[in-house]
């Protein structure tokens, strides 16, 4: 009886233990925390012109609406210009985008050691700030 009792014991752990493997749902995953936060640059610039753009210190003019200008200049040989593409978001005082927060891509051809200016402005009055995106044209 002895036996019988631990075979059965075992059978049933041992179909618990597969049926439980069977589980199909999974549950959903974490996101990470945003290590920047607040702290997440206003301009910023595509992994692969991160070392030929500059940046100088932007122009923002706040009337009804918020203008932002920003100097830019391409750090490369003469002879070899670039295509980029920009926009700019704009964002509430609560960190959200604005009513018409975010401006479609822009292109410009950015010849070298040359300074030219990005510009946008928001569509509503309450953006308060803003990030200008800078990537490779596509």
């Amino acid at each position: 009886m002895n036996t019988r009792l631990m075979v059965g014991a075992m059978v049933v752990v041992g179909g618990s233990l597969a049926m439980s493997g069977c589980d199909t749902v999974k549950a959903p995953y974490r996101p990470v925390p945003d290590q920047l936060g607040g702290n997440y640059p206003q301009i910023t610039v595509s992994g692969e012109l991160a070392g030929f753009i500059e940046t100088g210190e932007p122009v923002v003019e706040k009337s009804d609406v918020l203008k932002v200008t920003v100097p830019v200049r391409l750090r490369s040989d003469p002879g070899y210009s670039s295509n980029i593409q920009y926009r700019f978001l704009f964002l509430n005082a609560n960190g959200a985008p604005a009513r018409g927060g975010d401006m479609s891509w822009r292109f410009m051809n950015l010849p070298p050691r040359d300074q030219r200016f990005l510009a946008g402005n928001s569509m509503d009055s309450d953006a308060t700030n803003w990030r200008c995106e800078i990537r490779l044209a596509r």
